[in-house]
């Protein structure tokens, strides 16, 4: 059973996610870029803003399993 604000902590930890990310594309603009690699960077920022999107306050097993710092889920944020 999903606690009172565990949607609201999955919703930031995916936005923190975020973060890295949005850090890893500036960080390859300010050097010769790699295309392939921001084309990788904008496809993962892409799911994570899909999962924040569509994740609905009673979706227990997504929300579980970001939660989750041992999940695979939550490791590939």
């Amino acid at each position: 059973m999903l606690g009172h604000f565990d949607y609201e902590v999955a919703l930031e930890i995916l936005g923190q996610s975020q973060q890295s990310l949005v850090q890893a594309r500036y960080d390859e603009y300010n050097k010769k870029p790699n295309p392939e690699l921001l084309k990788f960077l904008r496809s993962r920022m892409a799911v994570v803003d899909e999962l924040m999107d569509n994740l609905k306050p009673d979706d227990e097993y997504l929300i579980n399993r970001i939660l989750d710092k041992n999940d695979v889920l939550r490791k590939l944020l």
